[in-house]
C-alpha cells in the first residue's frame, strides 16, 4: 500500500494553495461557504479510530470555518449505509463522507453489486490520517509469536477464529492475506465495528485480530491480550520491542488503514479546494498532530489529486488479494 510521506504531505499542502490561487477563488455563492453547519457522515460506531480522528478534526474545523461541524455515525454494511447517504446528498459541501479506505478501494471488488461508485459518486478532498496495526491474541491462545501462531493454525485447521471490523475491512483482508501467505485455515468472524470485535476478543469469544496500536498497547499492559507483531515495514517507535510481521516469518507483509474525506460528486471545485486547504492546515497543526499521535495515528492532509492516486493504487492491490482469497459478499 502506498504511504503518503511527510514530503508528500508538504507537497500536497503547497499544491492545495497553488490550485486555489490559480482558480481565482470561488464564485459569489461559494465565497460565503460555509454559511450553515456541516455534517460529516462516518461509516463506523462511536468510539473507534475513525470516530476519534473525525471528532478531533471536527473541533478544529469548527473553529477555522466558523460553522459547527457535526459528526453523524452511520455504522452498517461495511460503510455502504454511510456512503449511500453522502452519495445521494446535494453537492453543496454540507454533507461529507469520512471514509475508511476499505469503503473506497475494497468494496468494489468484494461486493457483486454495490449501490455506489467510489469514483463516479464522490469527489476526493483529502487523506487525513493513517493508522498501523498490531496482531493480537487472547491470552488463552497457545502462541506468543507469529511463527507459533502459524504452527498452531496448521496443526488445528479451522479451529482459530479471527475477528474483524466487518467484511472487506483491513482487519479482514489483512488476515486473508496472512492466510494466503502462510497456507493456513482460520475462520472469519465479522463485526459491525472495531470496538465490538475487540470486546469479543477480550472476552475470549474469538482468538486473534488486527487492531490499532493504542488499543493493543493498552490491553497488553493490562495483561488482557498478547501482542505478536506489528504490521509496519519497520519497527515502530510506539512499541520498539515488537517485531514486524516481516521479521516474524511473513516477509513483505504490511498492513495499514487510512481515512479520507470526500464530498458528493459535482461539488464545486472552490468548495472542495477550501475544504482540502482547511484539512491540510489542521493536519499540520501541532495540537492536532499531538492528539492523533497519542492514539497511534499519523496525520497526513493531502490534496484531492494525491487521494485519487492512492485510491487507484490501493484498488488494484486489494482486488488481487480478493481474487486470490476468494473473498466475496453477495
Amino acid at each position: 500500500m502506498i504511504k503518503p510521506s511527510r514530503t508528500l504531505f508538504a507537497l500536497s499542502l503547497g499544491a492545495a494553495f497553488a490550485i486555489w490561487s490559480l482558480s481565482g477563488g470561488a464564485n459569489a455563492a461559494d465565497e460565503r461557504y460555509p454559511v450553515k453547519p456541516i455534517r460529516v457522515v462516518l461509516p463506523q460506531q462511536a468510539g473507534g479510530v475513525t470516530d476519534i480522528v473525525s471528532r478531533t478534526l471536527a473541533g478544529h474545523l469548527t473553529k477555522s470555518l466558523g460553522q459547527q461541524v457535526v459528526i453523524d455515525n452511520q455504522a452498517g454494511a461495511n460503510g455502504i449505509v454511510a456512503a449511500g447517504i453522502v452519495a445521494k446528498s446535494p453537492p453543496d459541501g454540507y454533507t461529507l463522507f469520512m471514509a475508511v479506505d476499505s469503503q473506497l478501494v475494497v468494496n468494489p471488488s468484494l461486493y457483486k453489486k454495490l449501490p455506489y461508485d467510489p469514483y463516479a459518486d464522490f469527489t476526493p478532498i483529502s487523506v487525513l490520517a493513517r493508522v498501523d496495526m498490531i496482531l493480537i491474541a487472547h491470552p488463552a491462545v497457545p502462541a506468543n509469536t507469529v511463527a507459533e501462531l502459524i504452527a498452531h493454525a496448521k496443526a488445528n485447521p479451522g479451529k482459530i477464529h479471527y475477528a474483524s471490523a466487518g467484511q472487506g475491512t483491513q482487519h479482514h483482508l489483512g488476515m486473508e492475506l496472512l492466510k494466503s501467505m502462510t497456507q493456513t485455515s482460520m475462520v472469519h468472524v465479522p463485526y459491525k465495528g472495531g470496538p465490538s470485535a475487540l470486546n469479543d476478543l477480550l472476552g475470549g469469544v474469538v482468538d486473534i485480530m488486527f487492531t490499532g496500536i493504542p488499543s493493543a498497547l493498552q490491553f497488553s499492559k493490562a495483561g488482557k491480550v498478547k501482542m505478536l507483531a506489528i504490521t509496519t515495514r519497520e519497527r515502530s517507535g510506539y512499541a520498539p520491542q515488537l517485531p514486524t510481521m516481516s521479521e516474524s516469518g511473513t516477509p513483505g507483509f504490511e498492513l495499514n488503514a487510512w481515512f479520507g474525506m470526500l464530498a458528493p460528486a459535482r461539488t464545486p471545485a472552490a468548495i472542495v479546494n477550501t475544504l482540502s486547504q482547511e484539512v491540510a492546515k489542521v493536519a499540520a497543526n501541532p495540537e492536532f498532530r499531538k492528539t492523533l499521535s497519542g492514539h497511534g495515528i499519523e496525520p497526513l492532509g493531502t490534496t484531492p489529486e494525491v487521494m485519487l492516486a492512492l485510491m487507484k493504487s490501493d484498488t488494484e492491490k486489494w482486488a488481487k488479494v480478493i481474487r486470490e482469497s476468494g473473498a466475496r459478499v453477495e
